[in-house]
């Protein structure tokens, strides 16, 4: 019988959970801002000044200077914001939709983005996953002239870390005029590129004709959907998306939360570069236990092989560490085998991590 999980204290490299302090290499808090004391501080301050929400108008100064950090951090002139990073590729899609006549989508494209494609009403072909060779043949087969593509993949995908080619995705994209990349970038943002863009940013792609969408409840340590835009596709999102007229924002104290991770991200670049070597501590070590890993800066790392993971799980459990299992095709982008999902956060110990490896090593 599977012990329920029952977490007594904030997200983080050491928590505790049903009455154990364990290694904790899970999740999405990947600078462990969640359980950081000043977010939570402002989190508690503006819950005490305006309350636990907005109500129907969002009339509060919190909302306000939440956009112009946001705007700072993405270099954008408007940031829309809604309650929640699940509906932020939605609000996304549905303000550019007269700006495309197909979609074309990776076939392993998070629930999010899957779920807003029917609101769009337009013809939808998959590729193969990571494959820009299948999406340069899907776009072949399907586009003419006069129309327009919408390319849609997760810039981070969730179970794996796979990263996507962006730019061999925008090379197939060249021949169609006015097409556009839409990606969901809720585990890059605050991770990926070399001030925290995100992945487009570390495709050196930002600028016309490429969006994305994110989350403030992954690096950012809070909660709420982010659409980076300029005035008119933030006028549009406004205008198309339902979400923003029937839905209220994130409380008042997540918005505080996340202005104040911003400004300590902004201000603590070792929290960047800690994760920078914990990911390459990890993926290295990994490496040479046997593992095919790819090297990338994504703090999600995943593991797969002739292994009883399940074995595994149990073995380091006992151990005090916490990983996940994930069963075959058991999420967005999950492969149709069992594998191990280990997240690394910038908080964790070069100790934590050597061992978490040899316990692995030892369990092979």
């Amino acid at each position: 019988m599977v012990t329920p999980v029952s977490m007594e204290t904030p997200l983080g490299a050491r928590m505790r959970i049903n009455g154990r302090e364990v290694d904790y290499f899970c999740g999405t808090s990947y600078f462990c801002l969640h359980g950081h004391p000043e977010v939570i501080e402002a989190a508690c301050a503006a819950t005490r000044q305006f309350g636990l929400g907005p109500g129907t108008l969002a009339q509060m100064q919190v909302y306000a200077d939440l956009e112009r950090r946001l705007c700072d951090w993405f270099g954008t002139e408007q940031v829309v914001t809604m309650i929640s990073g699940y509906s932020s590729p939605m609000a996304m899609l549905q303000g550019l939709r007269d700006d495309f006549d197909l979609i074309f989508i990776d076939e392993a494209t998070h629930y999010s983005a899957r779920d807003a494609i029917p609101t769009l009403n337009k013809p939808v072909h998959r590729f193969r996953h990571l494959d820009a060779d299948s999406l340069a043949r899907q776009l072949l087969r399907h586009m003419a002239p006069q129309l327009r593509a919408a390319v849609v993949t997760d810039g981070v995908f969730p179970s794996t870390g796979g990263l996507a080619p962006l730019a061999d995705y925008r090379k197939a994209m060249e021949s169609y005029e006015d097409s556009i990349l839409c990606v969901d970038d809720s585990h890059g943002v605050g991770v990926l590129g070399g001030s925290g863009r995100g992945s487009l940013q570390h495709a050196r792609l930002e600028g016309e004709g490429n969006f994305f969408a994110g989350t403030l409840s992954k690096a950012f340590g809070a909660l709420g959907g982010i659409v980076p835009a300029n005035t008119s596709l933030a006028d549009r999102i406004k205008s198309n998306a339902m979400i923003l007229r029937g839905a209220s924002l994130p409380p008042p104290g997540a918005a505080a939360a996340a202005i104040t991770a911003m400004r300590l991200l902004e201000t603590t670049p070792r929290m960047r570069t800690d994760l920078e070597r914990n990911v390459k501590h990890m993926r290295g070590g990994l490496r040479s236990l046997g593992f095919e890993i790819e090297d990338t800066p994504v703090p999600i790392v995943l593991v797969r092989g002739d292994v009883d993971l399940e074995r595994v799980h149990a073995e380091l459990d006992k151990r005090d560490i916490v990983v996940k299992v994930t069963p075959a095709s058991g999420y967005s982008d999950a492969p149709d085998v069992p594998t191990m999902r280990l997240a690394v956060f910038s908080q964790h110990t070069p100790q934590q991590i050597d061992r978490l490896l040899s316990s692995i090593a030892e369990l092979l």
